[in-house]
């Protein structure tokens, strides 16, 4: 079976919030996945209702002396689509490393150095003068037409 993408989980900020649930404890306060999420109070809320809707975090409300708290865990199903989606992007990312070509001489420290590019003449479809293009990846970029 191929791991497909959850499209639950797959904005990074529920990528975020699960992926700090499953590595936290049992229930984590809202102020703390809040701060380790490094989110607005209404990002919280707004992507845990999805997930929460979606089956994968469970919600308990109450409060502590006076003041009302919410705690927030991963449930079975959510661990799973968690482990399934970091296996597909696992997959992605092996896919991707596959079809790149390895580090050459112009990486420094590990990183691709930036690669120039032709700019083309816009009038005459000639290239004119190269622009840099910081493809990251190393890839080959030199198949894209110019608008």
């Amino acid at each position: 079976m191929t791991a497909r993408p959850d499209p639950f989980i797959h904005p990074i900020t529920r990528l975020s919030i699960c992926g700090l649930l499953a590595a936290g404890a049992d229930w984590v306060e809202f102020a703390a996945l809040r701060d380790a999420a490094g989110i607005s109070d209404s990002v919280l809320s707004k992507q845990s209702v999805v997930l929460e809707d979606a089956g994968y975090v469970e919600v308990r409300k109450g409060a502590v002396g006076r003041r009302p708290r919410t705690w927030f865990r991963l449930t079975a199903e959510g661990r799973q689509a968690l482990e399934d989606h970091l296996a597909w992007l696992a997959q992605m990312e092996e896919a991707v490393s596959a079809s790149s070509p390895q580090m050459t001489a112009n990486s420094v420290n590990g990183r691709t150095a930036p690669r120039t590019v032709p700019s083309p003449d816009l009038a005459s479809g000639a290239p004119k003068k190269p622009r840099v293009c910081r493809a990251s990846s190393g890839a080959d970029v030199s198949h894209i037409k110019w608008n």
